[in-house]
């Protein structure tokens, strides 16, 4: 009965913070800043666990800016065995922008 009335849709339900900056940040585009986008071109940086980090990462609120008008700056934190990483993720109204990335 829920497939006929929703159909064939990706209905998530996101209540919590965290899971409500994810999910808001994986359906945007996300473009790079100018240091990030040099980094990579020079090898410096691996952006590979973005992906993972937009899904499994934890938000960290308090090391986050957040404002009521503007746009806010989210760092996301992923613990992994291999490496860890921080990102710092500009989330605006249309569009998001990773500022850099932190190897851990």
């Amino acid at each position: 009965m829920v497939y006929f009335i929703f159909g064939d849709r990706d209905i998530q339900c996101s209540y919590f913070p965290n899971d409500r900056v994810l999910s808001d940040l994986r359906k945007k585009d996300l473009t790079l800043s100018v240091d990030v986008q040099q980094k990579i071109d020079r090898s410096e940086l691996d952006t590979s666990g973005l992906s993972y980090a937009l899904d499994y990462a934890k938000v960290n609120f308090s090391a986050s800016t957040i404002n009521e008008n503007d746009c806010n700056v989210y760092q996301l934190e992923l613990e992994r065995e291999d490496n860890s990483k921080i990102f710092a993720i500009e989330n605006c109204d249309s569009s998001a922008t990773l500022l850099r990335v932190v190897e851990l």
